[in-house]
């Protein structure tokens, strides 16, 4: 009978994952394996001729199976960290990507009244506004989504972190949220992929991530022409907005949405990469 060891699984399930084509492969078997058994990636290495368990091996090799399908990382094993939350996650909203914290961190920087009201439009998740509410203690942040499911997700997401977040269910290209005052800061990340595009996106995007928070219906940019119609209406006079947009191919035109508009202090912030992700500017009456 073979004997399975810690090092033993991790390189098997690499060779696996790489045939399968799936990126970071060998980062991918540890964190599954992590997962598994409960252990960091450094606590594995500690415990490499660790002989596992058939019920070990068998939870695993599930594991592996579901990330050969290309299933996300983040789906098997149910949760992800943003900033300095734990999100839950599953195929009712989108994973939380990194380049996303800049668009928190860029907001955090902001000079906001000491109890600012926050809208974040498509929250998904609720990443985003757990994250501006956690820093930002004394903030009234709403949360809106046309999913109920995905607002559901955010629910227990907000309650697992003990981060206070208001969160309704709203068609924000049909209906505005029924407000007494307008806000300090409108953010988004909202669908910004054209449907001609899925051909070129990665499988665990385009088969697992609800296609609500990925595709607009028309060119990708109908969120932001909705943004610069809208915002009048819900932004205090001088209140900045941060809205992340698909990069380098949507630039120039996010922008110029924007400038023909008549908002002010426009400026495109780039993300670790270098590339262009949010952009970032204020309404004037």
């Amino acid at each position: 009978m073979t004997v399975w060891r810690v090092v033993d699984i991790i390189k098997s399930s690499t060779d696996f994952l790489e045939k399968r084509g799936v990126p970071d492969a060998r980062l991918d078997a540890e964190m599954l394996l992590g997962d598994v058994l409960r252990k960091n990636r450094l606590e594995l290495y500690l415990y490499f001729d660790r002989p596992m368990s058939k019920n070990e091996l068998d939870q695993y090799r599930e594991h592996v199976r579901r990330r050969g399908t290309r299933e996300p990382l983040q789906h098997i094993v149910g949760e992800t960290g943003f900033m300095n939350l734990t999100i839950k996650t599953g195929p009712d909203a989108l994973i939380p990507r990194p380049e996303t914290e800049i668009l928190v961190e860029k907001a955090l920087a902001l000079n906001l009244n000491p109890e600012p009201r926050i809208l974040d439009i498509g929250t998904g998740t609720g990443c985003i506004a757990m994250a501006l509410a956690q820093e930002l203690e004394q903030a009234n942040v709403l949360g809106i989504d046309i999913s109920a499911e995905a607002l559901a997700l955010a629910n227990e997401n907000a309650n697992q972190n003990k981060v206070t977040v208001q969160f309704q269910e709203i068609d924000i290209l049909k209906t505005l949220p029924n407000i007494e005052q307008r806000f300090d800061l409108v953010v988004s990340n909202p669908p910004y992929i054209a449907p001609a595009e899925r051909a070129l996106l990665q499988k665990e995007v385009a088969e697992f991530d609800p296609h609500l928070a990925l595709f607009d219906a028309d060119d990708g940019l109908s969120f932001y022409r909705r943004f610069a119609d809208i915002l009048p209406e819900l932004l205090v006079p001088g209140g900045p907005f941060l809205f992340e947009f698909g990069g380098a191919p949507q630039e120039s035109a996010i922008l110029n949405i924007f400038m023909e508009k008549g908002y002010h202090d426009l400026e495109i912030i780039q993300d670790y990469n270098g590339d262009p992700r949010v952009i970032s500017g204020r309404y004037s009456p």
